[in-house]
């Protein structure tokens, strides 16, 4: 199975020009499947072959101001979509909205990336990340197949502190949600970049990368997507 490299651009750029002329610069690979991942209101101006969405809706149609439903990122090409991100979690989403969103996502053939590791405090503890990890894919998995979903492991501290796990502890949580909770498909995320990147993919658990900020820079995002 190919590795998946996933950029999340979060609340970047701030125009649809400079989102296009973003992405005409990220390479398409043949090795890797390259998923990613702008802001809404640019998805659809957006050409290249695999484009995902940063959230959505658990709500299909109705009276949900503000709300974009699986259905309408379907019917625009959607495969995938970022859900319980940390910066959501943090925001007040609890597992059973992620868990509805996930069903909604499954229900409109798009694949859900579930992310995990909100909540853990303590620098690369297996033990700690295993009991919140766990407690959290329990929840958000309930009633799934979870091989239907990909999984992105991102401890909270390592997001944006410039400050990555190490490759085995990844490879470790990999392993462990793999086992455990029956995911075939794990990502790590947090501070990767075109330095450290390398290392994760080595590892034969970890299935590929959730990245923020380095695929807001296209030399980087490409030396990662050719290794």
């Amino acid at each position: 199975m190919k590795k998946l490299i996933v950029g999340n651009w979060k609340l970047n750029p701030m125009t649809v020009n400079e989102a296009v002329a973003l992405a005409s610069r990220i390479e398409v690979s043949i090795e890797k499947e390259v998923v990613i991942c702008p802001p809404l209101p640019f998805l659809e101006s957006i050409e290249y072959p695999h484009v995902g969405a940063q959230d959505c809706s658990p709500h299909i149609k109705g009276a949900y101001t503000g709300e974009v439903s699986p259905a309408q990122l379907n019917s625009m090409g959607i495969k995938y979509c970022i859900v319980g991100h940390s910066e959501r979690r943090a925001m007040g989403e609890d597992d059973a909205l992620i868990n509805a969103k996930i069903k909604a996502l499954l229900e409109y053939k798009i694949t859900p990336i579930v992310c995990v590791g909100f909540g853990t405090t303590v620098k690369e503890d297996t033990l700690e990340v295993a009991d919140v990890v766990g407690e959290q894919l329990a929840a958000d998995l309930e009633d799934i197949d979870p091989k239907k979903v990909v999984v992105a492991y991102e401890p909270v501290w390592a997001i944006g502190s410039h400050s990555a796990a190490t490759p085995d502890h990844a490879e470790q949580i990999a392993l462990y949600i793999n086992t455990k909770h029956g995911v075939p498909r794990v990502l790590y995320g947090g501070s990767v970049n075109s330095t450290n990147a390398l290392g994760f993919l080595s590892e034969p658990h970890v299935s590929g990368l959730l990245i923020g900020g380095a695929s807001l820079l296209p030399d980087d995002f490409n030396k990662i997507i050719s290794l």
